[in-house]
């Protein structure tokens, strides 16, 4: 009997938790376990046993005795242990904690009167009504604390005696101990009507059923066995534990019935106690953790459903899909920059469904009979839904039966449109669509223009890819999420994918005013762009070159990275009638959240023009570096003699003025002392700045243009690395009044507490090597505690906003509730804007 034939469809309106009861434990037991043997001397499972056939079955040869399916129906089935002595839960000894402090000893009463219950009630009702789940735990939290104050029974005036817990699970009734069935019978005296105020509805959970006197079994196919090569069957880490439990709950019973010593019962009841608890929770305050022979930690029933890899996180929400891979990323400027490099091997194994019809049914044919080698196919669906694996000995039958309306399963081509995706997924440029070109390599090829949306880099991360199984999806790939179309950022108006490092310094050289091509060079680079053209001339500009993937009709101006140095007419970039007429192009108008000329190109043009100017700019710049060359030796860092005085004078100036401020040491002085470090730094920034001018080297030219670097870089490169900072203070003196033994005692001086006056070309001495570890290791560290906070707190923002959808008149809702009438409020698209600005 197949399992969908059971099946009930129906709209789930809500979800009440609570606990089983013993009685509903034994209606929904398919067997009473009674033996801690699994399997008889032939292999098959015990009659009673945990692996009970009864419980449902994991072997394929064998049916399960409840349901009458195999392995592939069976959903399997719960059984139930009756324990000789009940044991506590120990995820609910908390809550029996409260119940017996705040219900009477004798009567099982709630210990406040009538006239307040009354009100309670109401109360309790108006608070979930009106005011939410979270308000009405608050008020019962507040009569329980109240309730557990109180010394007299309201109803029949016993005096009450405070229970204390001594964790993880003994109570005590002042000297007395308290066992299992003490606190049983204590709980079985409470009424339905009192439960409300400790927030249980007694039809899904009284009290006493938080003791455990019936233990669920839970079904074999969650607790599967694997056979290992040497025929021998390894058990799961629930099996181990509930043999414990088996077997522990056998000697009790056994010795409560030969009438053993109450201490040995005692002892027996206690270890049932520790396996149920380590059954339930493996990682409690206070009790052993319950290990393998290996000393391997035992898996316990919460560590499978919660965190990362647990039921919820890891099942239940998890995004893992078929028809996806996952490999490193490597570089690859051949690439245009809405392209993924797919291996081979991959192309062959993820595959895209395409339907045969008359117009394509010679090339699906053609797939099918290479199905061993690219490009292929792997299997083909009946319109029946019957799918079918092409084999040697298939495919033969597969092409006589092929027609309009199979499915072929054919392998990945070129302009196949894919999901490309890098976890973490922080914002949705997270996930875009590219067009997958197929490699002969291992590892998924991406264009560097492409990484910034991404937050990727070459260092060993990985991404992902996911091939899209229907037409609707590929519509939504191709039209919304296609990177070509996600350019410029939803955030701040500034394209993400542009031009960077060796694409803005091949730009920014080819467009310099004095850059003169001959003509067989000319037309090597527009060769490579894909503009076959017959030139007449011996000699191009640069700039002429550039302009041929400029729109003819194209007006722009805007400043270059130079303009705020030298303010020079060519430092502004004029573009008239698709002639580059001024100006260097630089980052400021074809890089990553900078450049003007993408934004612009962009909003006018649209997103085709946009990414084929990307790419032939991109493609431009690497060639004429492959073209005209550009180095960076260690002597490009080199700055004068003179400049290096200046440097040590600014410092010796600076110890001068901190020395002064010592002979009156106040609250006040540690933050002059900061301020002078800081102008330190300021000047022999401007100083670096103003020789590194002088240079005209490529150092230079990849700072001024915005490829690579900043004179911020050069500060500890060829400067001084400064002051080292531990939680925002100089580093202390500590116990010993000295920061080293380098150092006299009582010695606040600059150098003394923590500046370091080296730079890293000439290398760091011992000591301030040692200081400057220091504070590294302190930016380490928070780097690795701010990580998982912010982690935490972006997955509860994205799981609480989940629901929210823009809708096509673009209110935002949750479900029936409307959020905004207006995303945004102004149901403005930022990336349509001018960098963030309206100019209406």
């Amino acid at each position: 009997m197949k399992l969908e034939s059971n099946f009930v469809f129906s709209k789930i309106a809500a979800l009440e938790f609570g606990i089983l009861s013993p009685k509903m434990i034994q209606k929904m037991s398919t067997v009473a376990i009674t033996s801690s043997e699994l399997y008889d001397i032939d292999g098959f499972p015990v009659d009673g046993g945990l692996s009970d056939l009864r419980m449902g079955v994991i072997d394929p040869g064998l049916t399960c005795k409840t349901c009458g399916n195999t392995i592939r129906d069976c959903p399997g089935h719960f059984g139930h242990l009756e324990l000789a002595r009940p044991v506590f839960n120990i995820k609910t000894v908390p809550y029996i904690y409260n119940i017996l402090n705040s219900t009477c000893v004798s009567c099982g009463r709630i210990l406040i009167s009538d006239e307040h219950l009354k009100k309670l009630s109401e109360d309790i009702i108006s608070a979930e009504i009106n005011e939410g789940h979270k308000k009405k735990v608050k008020l019962i939290k507040a009569i329980v604390k109240h309730a557990k104050n109180v010394t007299v029974c309201p109803f029949c005036r016993t005096k009450q005696h405070k229970i204390k817990l001594e964790k993880p699970y003994t109570f005590f009734d002042g000297d007395q101990k308290l066992t299992p069935i003490d606190v049983l019978s204590r709980l079985e005296k409470i009424k339905d009507s009192d439960l409300q105020f400790f927030g249980l509805d007694p039809d899904y959970s009284r009290p006493e059923w938080m003791v455990v006197s019936i233990l669920a079994v839970p079904s074999i196919t969650i607790r599967p066995s694997i056979t290992l090569e040497n025929g021998q069957r390894s058990e799961d880490d629930l099996t181990h534990k509930l043999t414990d439990i088996v077997r522990t709950n056998q000697r009790l019973a056994e010795n409560i019935r030969s009438g053993a010593p109450e201490i040995i019962i005692d002892e027996l009841w206690d270890l049932l106690q520790y396996h149920i608890t380590t059954f339930i929770s493996n990682d409690s305050a206070q009790v052993p953790v319950a290990r393998q022979k290996s000393n391997k930690k035992l898996k316990s029933l919460e560590d499978r459903i919660k965190g990362k890899e647990g039921l919820f996180r890891g099942s239940g929400l998890a995004k893992r899909v078929n028809y996806g891979a996952r490999s490193v990323i490597s570089p690859d400027s051949f690439l245009r920059f809405d392209e993924v490099g797919v291996p081979i091997r991959v192309a062959m194994e993820v595959t895209r469904p395409e339907k045969v019809t008359d117009i394509n049914i010679d090339r699906m044919k053609a797939l099918i009979k290479n199905f061993n080698s690219y490009p292929g196919a792997n299997y083909v669906i009946t319109p029946d839904g019957i799918k079918k694996k092409i084999t040697d000995t298939t495919v033969s039958n597969i092409l006589d039966e092929l027609k309009s309306g199979y499915t072929v399963e054919r392998h990945l081509k070129d302009g196949d449109i894919i999901l490309f995706n890098r976890q973490p997924s922080l914002h949705r440029l997270s996930i875009m669509g590219h067009s997958v070109k197929v490699l002969p390599y291992n590892t998924l090829g991406i264009n560097p223009a492409s990484t910034l949306p991404y937050n990727a880099d070459f260092d060993g991360d990985e991404m992902n890819i996911h091939v899209l199984q229907n037409e609707e999806a590929l519509a939504e790939a191709e039209m919304i999420i296609n990177i070509k179309n996600n350019i410029v950022s939803p955030r701040h108006g500034l394209p993400l994918i542009g031009a960077a490092q060796d694409y803005v310094s091949g730009c920014a050289l080819l467009t310099a005013k004095d850059t003169q091509l001959e003509k067989a060079k000319a037309e090597f680079l527009l060769s490579n762009i894909n503009i076959i053209t017959s030139l007449k001339n011996k000699k191009y500009s640069g700039r002429e070159i550039f302009s041929m993937i400029l729109p003819e009709d194209l007006n722009f101006e805007s400043n270059s990275s130079t303009y705020k140095i030298t303010k020079e007419d060519d430092s502004i970039v004029r573009i008239k009638n698709g002639k580059l007429a001024t100006g260097v192009i630089d980052a400021a108008t074809i890089g990553r959240e900078s450049g003007s000329l993408l934004q612009f190109l962009f909003v006018r043009y649209g997103s085709e023009v946009t990414a084929k100017f990307i790419d032939q700019t991109n493609k431009l710049g690497l060639m004429t570096l492959f073209l005209m060359g550009m180095s960076v030796n260690i002597h490009d860092f080199d700055i004068p003699k003179v400049a290096n005085n200046e440097i040590e004078k600014v410092v010796k100036e600076g110890e001068n003025e901190v020395s002064a401020l010592l002979t009156n040491y106040n609250d006040v002085t540690e933050a002059k002392i900061l301020n002078i470090s800081n102008r330190i730094r300021v000047k022999v920034r401007n100083i670096i700045d103003a020789y590194i001018e002088k240079k005209n080297n490529n150092v230079e030219s990849m700072i001024t243009t915005g490829a690579k670097g900043s004179i911020t870089n050069l500060i500890p490169t060829i400067g001084l690395v400064g002051q080292q900072m531990l939680r925002d203070v100089r580093i202390s003196n500590g116990f010993s009044d000295r920061l080293t033994s380098h150092f006299k005692k009582n010695d606040n001086g600059l150098i003394a507490r923590g500046f370091i006056v080296s730079n890293y070309r000439e290398g760091l001495n011992p000591v301030e090597y040692f200081l400057h570890s220091a504070s590294s290791r302190e930016g380490l560290m928070d780097n690795v505690i701010r990580t998982p906070i912010s982690g935490y707190m972006q997955r509860r923002l994205s799981s609480a906003l989940q629901d929210l959808k823009v809708k096509d008149d673009l209110s935002v809702r949750m479900g029936s509730s409307i959020i905004q009438f207006k995303y945004g409020e102004d149901g403005l698209d930022v990336s349509a804007s001018d960098k963030g600005d309206l100019k209406l």
